[in-house]
Formats: C-alpha cells, structure tokens, sequence
C-alpha cells in the first residue's frame, strides 16, 4: 500500500477510536452471521441427502425446521449489523464533520473570499458523506465478505480439492485484479466531487442575490450558467463511473467461466458416483454464495474510490492553515482601551495598497470619528483591527499591547464591532443576542436593554426574548436589526468598540433612539465610529479624514471644525449648504 494512502487510512481511522466498543460488537455479530450462512447450505445438502436415500420422514421435518430457524436467525443478525455499520460510520464521521467545519471557521477571510458558502458546505458535508458511506458498508461488508470467501475456500477443499482450487483461482484473480486497480477512478471522482462543490456555489450565490438577479432581469443568464455547469457536473461524473464500473465488470466475466468450470466438474464427478447429488447442489450453492463476497469487494472498490477522493479532499482542507496565528498574551489593561496605528500598510491583492502609512492614536474613553469616501479604506481600517487579516507591515496596539501578541480570544473579549449587515441564526432572540451562550440570563439582558433604552424593543416583539428568528435577518427591519446588533455588542461589555456605518439605514426616529443607546455603550469603553453623515459624529473627540487608503486629516473634532482649511470644515460646510439647499 503506498504512503499516502496508508497515511490517509492512519488519519481516518482515529476517528473510529471513540467507537472501538461498538466496532467489536459488529466484528462477534460479522462472525456469527457469516458462521449462519456457511451452515445452510449444509443442512439442504443433508435434506436432500435424506431424501433421495428415503429417509425418515421426520428428519426432513427437524431439518426444514432447522432451515427456517437459522435462516430467521440470520435475517434479524444482518439487519443489525446493517443499523450497526451506519451507526458506526455516522458516529465517527460526524466528528469529522465537527472537525472540518471548526477549522474553515478558524480560517482567515483571505481563505473565504475565495471560496462559497455553497462550495464550503459540499466540502464540509458531501466529500465525509461519501466517506461515511464506505465506511458504513466497509466492515459489513469488506471484512464479512473475506470472512465469508475464508469459510467457502476452507470448506472447500474439504469437500473436493480439484473444485476448491478452480474456486480459489477465481477468489484471488478477482481480489488481485481490483487491488491493482482500486485508485483508477480516484483522481476522476476527485473532479466530480469539485464540479459538484462548484455547482452549489453557483447555486448559492445566485439564490442569495435573487433579488437582484430578478431586478436586472438576468435570470436567463443565470441559467445558462447553471446548464453550463450542471454539463460539467454530468460529464465529469459520467467518466468517474465509468472508470468506477470496472471492476464489477471484470468480476462478471470472471465469475461467469468460474461456474461454468465448477458445474462441469461437479456434474463429472457426480457421474461418476464419486458425489451425491447432495454435495453437488452444496458445491453448487456454495458457487452462488461466492459471488456474492465479490460482488460486494467490487461495489466496494467503487466505493473506495469515491471515499479516498473524499479523503483528500478533506486532509487538503484541514492542512490549509490561518496566517493570521494566536500570540501568547491573554490579558488587557481594565477598563476603556487605548489604541494607536503607527506605520500601517494593507492591501488584499499585492498590486492594490488599501492602507498607506496610517498613523494615529486614540486615549482611554476617547471617541473617533472616521470619514472618507467609499473605497477610502474606512472598513479595512476595522478588518485589521480586529484581526480579520494580517498587516503588510505596521503596528496595531490595543491597551499598549500589539494585537499580533494577543491571543484571539483575549481581543474578542475586549474588542466588539456593530456592522452594516446584522448575522442572525435560525433560533431564539435569546440565542440571537447571546450567541447561544447559556451563561448569560435573561435578567442580564433585561439590564442591558434598560441601560440602552431598548427593552420596549424587546417587549414589543411577539414572544419576547422567546420569539424564534429566521435565519438571515428577513424577519427584522433595518433599524431593529441594527439595535438588536448594538445589544450583542453591550452584552459582551467591551472596552473598545467599532461602529461600521450604524445608521446608514435608518429612519431619523430609529437614529434618534439607536444614538441614545450609543451614548449609553460608549460611556464605559473606547469607540471608534465609521461614518457618512457627518451628524452621526457630532459627539465624538477625534477625527480622522480617510482618502485612497491615507490619513487626509486628524486632529480634535472641535479644532478641525472651526479651522476653515480643514476637510472636515469643508465637508460640514458642504453637508449644510446641501440641507439649506
């Protein structure tokens, strides 16, 4: 077996340590099973035997019943074995499942602006399906069907040497042929399994920009490209089944000059008064039985192929690693945080600078204003502040402390952001704001919603803090998605916070109301707050005029405000000529 794929074998069967008991439980009920059915065949060869010697009649009676006994016995033993298997495989690749999905979420954004959700999920989900498959059906019928061959070639050459050994030919040629062409199809399935996760980006994508693709009128576009792709999908999976059928063949063809060569045998000595007649429907049931074992070894090299191609998949995936990695420092000074740029430089594609040289510092309990046009490098600013990406080059200090010493978790803790786009998940209110964290009661969300002035909010909605969300934040206004945002935010108690355009979309009484609880939020921390309308920054103590990725202007807002040649003079002069107009 070469290295990689021993590898792979190695690292895939770690997870079926945890289920080790259940595994040996199969392996005694395998045992039994196959014991079953080595033992029918014997008990017609008896029957028939007894009959054409006319035996006793009740004999044939006790052995019918025999018959039917082990034959009852051994349907209820496979169909727990088959329950077995699942459960089994199931178990154990769910913690893969748990695995892959962990580590994409750990995975920078670089990683995911590359790749859909639509393609992550057929990553995370189809590739392990098809490993679960096989392995479901690997121990059933893998290891039964050699233990099986094992029991039939054994008991074989106790019966008639000749036929045992035209049997165990035809075992070997078959074994021989699909281990020698096992990884066929492999790099084949590989393909199908991308064009699939292809095609489920696709299909994301454009569901999730339906209404704009209804808009513009391109939904004959984007069928032509879903028929285009659903093309590739086809032709790619025709040539990895094609490529994965070859073995079940072969074995057909195998089989078919194995019986004829063991019938004419059988037939032969039987002539010759050499068998009876018992022994050769026993040889030549025993061919049948044969077939089967192989029949399943073939399906499941198709299998194989398909699942190591899943494997890759998967291992390709868990050896991506982060470049944004975890510093070692886990603490922040108490209270509001500092925070100071000195020399930052960023860009997402090496030909395109978004950051120039951004130097600035804010105090403890300070407010910043940021400004600028889109494009001007507002976001970004946040993006690399929170660690979303890595710097060019530069410092970021929070609290005194460079963010690329800190411990991930240690600067979620302190550091909290409110977006334009508010993420809700299919559940609660109560989950929503705690993000499924059950230490924080009810009583405390009650507080913090008074703090902020938003419990009426909360009182308002039909089940209370009970009322269940849809996923994707269709089920709130603009205005209550951006309050609900600002109460996770409070909850989590930062001491430095990030406002991202908060009321770009709000009517003038939801703006109203969500300043109010601004104020409350930034009486405890640092904040930082992106902005187009200038109203929206008329509290803040600093402001910072961004342009083409560079610091235009900083300074306090009061002494900006009042010096003519300022841009932020210019821009409030501009603002309120606009209103007079």
């Amino acid at each position: 077996m070469p290295k990689t794929e021993k590898r792979s074998m190695s690292w895939l069967l770690q997870y079926l340590k945890p289920v080790k008991g259940r595994l040996a439980l199969l392996m005694v009920m395998l045992l039994t099973s196959t014991g079953l059915q080595l033992l029918n065949p014997q008990i017609i060869k008896r029957f028939i035997d007894t009959a054409a010697s006319g035996g006793v009649l009740s004999n044939l009676f006790q052995l019918a019943g025999l018959f039917l006994v082990v034959a009852f016995v051994n349907q209820l033993i496979t169909v727990a074995v088959s329950y077995l298997g699942n459960d089994v495989a199931w178990r154990a690749t769910n913690r893969l499942r748990g695995d892959l999905l962990k580590h994409c979420l750990r995975l920078d954004m670089r990683f995911h602006n590359v790749k859909t959700p639509g393609e992550m999920i057929e990553r995370v989900d189809g590739d392990v399906t098809s490993i679960s498959n096989f392995f479901a059906m690997f121990i059933v019928q893998v290891v039964g069907s050699f233990v099986l061959l094992a029991g039939i070639l054994g008991f074989m050459f106790s019966v008639n040497v000749p036929i045992a050994i035209v049997m165990t030919v035809f075992t070997l040629l078959s074994i021989l042929f699909m281990v020698f062409i096992r990884n066929l199809g492999v790099n084949s399935s590989k393909n199908e399994r991308e064009a699939s996760a292809s095609l489920f980006g696709l299909i994301e994508e454009r569901i999730a920009g339906i209404e704009d693709v209804q808009a513009n009128g391109h939904v004959p576009y984007v069928m032509n490209r879903f028929y285009r792709t659903m093309r590739v999908v086809f032709q790619k999976g025709r040539k990895a089944w094609l490529l994965r059928v070859i073995p079940w063949n072969t074995t057909v063809i195998l089989f078919a000059l194995a019986v004829t060569a063991v019938l004419l045998l059988g037939v032969h000595y039987y002539m010759q008064g050499i068998i009876s007649i018992g022994t050769l429907f026993l040889i030549y049931q025993y061919t049948q039985m044969l077939n089967d074992p192989i029949e399943m070894l073939g399906d499941q090299v198709q299998e194989f192929q398909k699942a190591k191609s899943g494997m890759l998949r998967s291992r390709e995936l868990l050896s991506l690693r982060s470049e944004i990695e975890n510093g070692r420092e886990d603490q922040l000074p108490e209270g509001p945080l500092g925070l100071e740029f000195k020399q930052v430089n960023f860009s997402y594609n090496e030909d395109k600078p978004v950051l120039q040289n951004i130097n600035f510092a804010i105090k403890p309990g300070e407010r910043l204003g940021i400004i600028g046009r889109t494009g001007s490098g507002k976001s970004s600013l946040s993006r690399v502040l929170l660690r979303l990406y890595n710097l060019d080059s530069g410092t970021i200090r929070v609290g005194g402390t460079d963010i690329s010493d800190l411990t991930l978790p240690a600067l979620y803790r302190r550091v909290g952001m409110v977006t334009q786009d508010v993420q809700l998940f299919d559940g609660t209110l109560r989950d929503n704001l705690t993000l499924f964290n059950q230490d924080v009661s009810d009583q405390i969300i009650k507080e913090t919603t008074d703090r902020l002035g938003l419990s009426h909010w909360i009182e308002s909605q039909p089940a209370g803090l009970d009322t269940h969300l849809k996923a994707g934040g269709s089920s709130l206004s603009a205005g209550e998605a951006q309050l609900f945002a600002l109460t996770r935010v409070f909850l989590t108690e930062p001491s430095l916070v990030i406002l991202d355009e908060p009321s770009s979309r709000l009517d003038a009484a939801t703006e109203s109301m969500l300043q109010s609880a601004i104020d409350q939020l930034m009486k405890q921390c640092t904040g930082i707050i992106i902005a187009h309308r200038l109203a929206t920054l008329e509290k803040v103590d600093q402001i910072m005029v961004l342009g083409d990725g560079k610091v235009l202007e900083f300074g306090a807002r009061e002494e900006l405000a009042s010096d003519p040649a300022s841009h932020y003079a210019r821009l409030l002069f501009t603002g309120r000529e606009e209103e007079l107009a």
